[in-house]
Parts: C-alpha cells; structure tokens; sequence
C-alpha cells in the first residue's frame, strides 16, 4: 500500500522550493446536497441510474516479442464495432449507445473476443504506452486498404503526424461517451425551477457538468493513472516531439510519473496551446467560437478533433461519408443540434483488465459525473484555471504524489477534495451496491490503504524478469487464452 495521496509533506499547498502556491476551495457541500434532494423530491431518483453509455477502447496489435504489428487492421472499413484508429496496427473498439456501465462493458468484451479471435499469433498490448520502441517505423498510419472514399481520412493522419510525431500517435486509451436521461434532467429542471428554451438550458447543465469535472479530473488521475513511462526509446521520441516546457517538466519528473497520456507530452493540451485556445466551458457559443476560429487559422489547431480536451461536448448528428473529416463540420453540427452526449478522455488502459477497463472504475466515474452535475457549475476564471492546470500536472507528472517538483494539493484536499468523496458516497447510496462500493474503495485508494492499478503495476514490474515488457506480454497472452474459449463458442 502507498501513503495518503494528501497526507503527504507541505499540506497546506506549498512544496520546499519549488512549485507553485495553491489556494485551497472548499467544496460547496451543502448546496450540492440540496440540491441532491430536491431532484429526488422531484422524482428524479430512478434517473440517476439511468442514460446513455459507449465506451471506445484503442489497443495496438503487436508480435510476440512487443513489436507493433505489421499486418493489415483484419477487419474491413463496414465494421463498425472494431475499426482502425490512427495506426494500421492501432484497433480501436467501439460499443453501441448503452443502457447502462455494465451493458457498455459487457458489449465491448464481446468486442475484444471477436478481436482476439482474428489475431492468430498476434496479441492486443494491454498498456497506454507501446512496450517496445526499437522500430517506430512499424507503426504506420491507417490506410483503410487505399479505397479513394477514404482520402481525407489519410491526409488527416498524415497532417497528426507532422504536427506531433509518431510517438504520441501510437498511445492508446479509453474513450467514455455520456448523456444524462431525458426524465433525469426534466426532474432537475422542475427542482431547479427553470424556465426558457429547454435547450438552451440542457447545453447549459452540459457546460456545466464540463466544467465540474474540470474542477475534480485531477481525482480521478491520480486514482486510476496508468501509463509509465517504460520503454526508453520510446520515451525519447516522445520528449523530442514535446516542447521545451513539458519536456522539462517531464525530465525533473521521470521517476514518478504515473500518466503520460495525460500529461502535455501525451493527449494533454500542453499550457501554451491552451493559453492560445482560451477554451473556458462557458457556453456553447463560445466554445464553437473559439475552436472555430482556431481551426479556420490553421494555426494551433488543424481540426477540431485536435482539441485534446478531458472531455468535450458531442452531438449525435453525424455527417455523411468522409464529411467528418471535414476541419469544422462537427462543430457546426453543435451549434446547430446542441449538446447531446460528453465525451470523457480520462481513462488509461488498466492492463488487468481484459476491456482495458473495469466495472468499478467505470461506476466510481459514473457517480463523479453525477457530482459534477448536481454540485454548482459557476465559471471557471483565469486564477482558477491556472490553478487546476497545476493540479492536473501534479495528478499526472507527479503520480498524485507529492514530489520536489510540485506542491499535493494538500489542505485543499481536506477542504475539497474528501468532501467530494463523501458527496459522491451520498450520491452512489442512491444506486445499486457496487456503486457504492466503487465509491468507498476509491475513499480508501486516496487515503492510501488500497492499491492504485498503477500500484500493482509497478509492484509486477519488480517482480518480473524481463520488467515491463515481459510483464505486458504476460498480461496480453493471459487475456489472450481467457478468450479464446469464449470465441470458439462464439463460432
């Protein structure tokens, strides 16, 4: 077991030296309560169960020995449910809209069976980061078999690589896709006492969920981070992509980082580019704005898809044929249909899951979200958007440790961070038991008397000859024959 992810030295915010201070909040229990309650006494409580779940899960397919695979993607562009992400090699699984966490997971295992079925010798890497980065000219983007339809979507792949490299292409995670029920959010108009368009209201509780969860992400990193850095070539493409600032940050941190994929030298929206974006969830009109400009400047961003957000705002309106690799078109789409799900990019691969993911980070994330929907949403300004960068670097660089480099957030744990888990406690009691459980589970992971996946990760790694390496590849043949018979009876 590790110590307190809080109780660690400097808790009132300030490391030794270094680092930044940071103002503690208090989370605004009271109001979040009341407004809990109200929304049953509206009727609310069946919704909270309730809503729309998909789950997308990248994965490289890689040789027995790590090495990306050199195959073609063994599905063609018509399936749906397992297609290609940037790389050839690089599969990405995608559930249909779902009822419920566990339907979403249910349905993406059969995914991973049907996968694994068509990989012969090949195997599906359980880890964020690629195990083995001796050749990075293996891992090639996409070519959807050189059918023209498809020429867009090569051509944004090869601009994903000009901008960034082809190391921060070849990680992989979990993508998870939210919307609220219909009578959830009816209920919490009526409890709200709310008036005007409906519509114009739902993107407000949109916007304003997005920006709680902005406020909590750095929890939910240090909880459930897990990609380490491992390979060293890899490692080194991936620093030389990053500029000078991250990169920085990155080498004062190396021995303790727990999510690269997080971090700005991963799907992170490194400091400089955020600035120049002055993306701040206020509304859906300015958000569209904003990104909107960026894309027509051709400058920071070349796509909209290229805002490498936590979470961002969707909208079920899909364009026709290659139209969604047009720069622009999903958010015109928005703008015009409004918000109707959020996409949620937090979720490392957890290498002990066959899914890349598991039931209970899936139901502890479901109550966070309910928790950022219920506590309130007001704006988020300039000195707390810097504050929560810090955070989410110290979640992230720092491992949700406290290090030399970065203060923990301390007494502002005491004073925001505990009170949210104990809202969130309040909230999955309303749910089934595993909700629950998921909740209180994640209560003692921050207080250090449960291992963290990235516990038990580097705890396997010491424990194996070979090191991380051999130890994924344990983890994917594993898996591997876990589903082989399932996929057999499948046939």
């Amino acid at each position: 077991m590790g110590p307190s992810i809080t109780g660690e030295p400097n808790i009132d915010g300030a490391a030794a030296g270094a680092g930044v201070e940071v103002a503690p909040r208090v989370f605004p229990l009271a109001e979040a309560r009341a407004r809990l309650k109200a929304l049953v006494e509206a009727g609310g409580r069946p919704g909270l169960m309730r809503g729309r779940w998909g789950l997308e899960r990248e994965g490289l397919r890689v040789e027995a020995d790590g090495r990306p695979a050199l195959t073609p993607h063994p599905f063609g562009p018509e399936e749906r449910a397992i297609t290609v992400d940037f790389a050839e090699a690089q599969a990405e699984l995608i559930t249909a809209p779902c009822g419920s966490p566990e339907a979403a997971w249910a349905e993406l295992g059969e995914a991973h069976r049907r996968l694994r079925a068509r990989l012969g010798a090949e195997l599906f890497w359980p880890l964020s980061l690629p195990g083995r980065w001796d050749e990075p000219e293996r891992l090639r983007a996409a070519e959807f078999g050189g059918r023209p339809e498809y020429a867009a979507a090569r051509a944004y792949r090869a601009e994903l690589l000009r901008r960034h490299g082809r190391a921060r292409q070849a990680i992989s995670g979990v993508h998870y896709n939210f919307s609220f029920d219909a009578e959830l959010l009816a209920a919490l108009r009526r409890a709200d006492g709310a008036s005007g368009p409906e519509r114009e209201w739902r993107d407000g509780i949109y916007f304003g969920v997005m920006r709680n969860f902005l406020r909590h992400q750095h929890v939910f990193n240090a909880l459930w981070g897990m990609s380490p850095p491992e390979d060293e070539a890899f490692w080194q493409d991936l620093r030389a992509a990053a500029g000078g600032e991250s990169r920085a940050e990155a080498d004062r941190c190396a021995g303790v980082i727990s999510s690269v994929r997080l971090s700005p030298l991963g799907y992170g929206l490194a400091p400089a580019v955020a600035e120049a974006l002055g993306v701040d969830f206020s509304s859906l009109g300015g958000y569209v704005e904003r990104l909107g400009a960026a894309v027509r400047s051709g400058g920071v961003l070349a796509h909209e898809r290229e805002f490498y957000s936590p979470v961002r705002p969707k909208t079920v309106a899909g364009g026709a044929g290659e139209e969604k690799n047009e720069a622009g078109a999903s958010l015109r789409r928005l703008a015009r249909d409004g918000v109707d799900y959020l996409e949620f990019r937090v979720f490392d691969l957890d290498p002990f899951e066959a899914n890349g993911v598991g039931l209970e980070a899936l139901r502890f994330f479901h109550v966070l979200v309910l928790a950022s929907l219920l506590r309130p949403a007001e704006l988020i300004g300039a000195g707390e958007r810097a504050e929560l960068a810090e955070r989410w670097r110290w979640s992230t660089l720092c491992g949700g440790r406290w290090c030399e480099c970065r203060p923990s957030p301390g007494a502002a744990g005491e004073r925001e961070i505990l009170p949210l888990l104990e809202f969130m406690a309040e909230i999955a009691a309303q749910l089934p038991p595993g909700y629950a459980a998921a909740v209180a589970a994640a209560r003692e992971r921050w207080a250090g008397r449960r291992d963290r996946p990235l516990d038990r990760w580097r705890r396997l790694v010491a424990a194996t000859p070979g090191g991380a390496l051999a130890a994924g590849l344990a983890l994917a043949r594993a898996q591997a024959a876990a589903d082989a018979p399932a996929a057999r009876g499948a046939e």
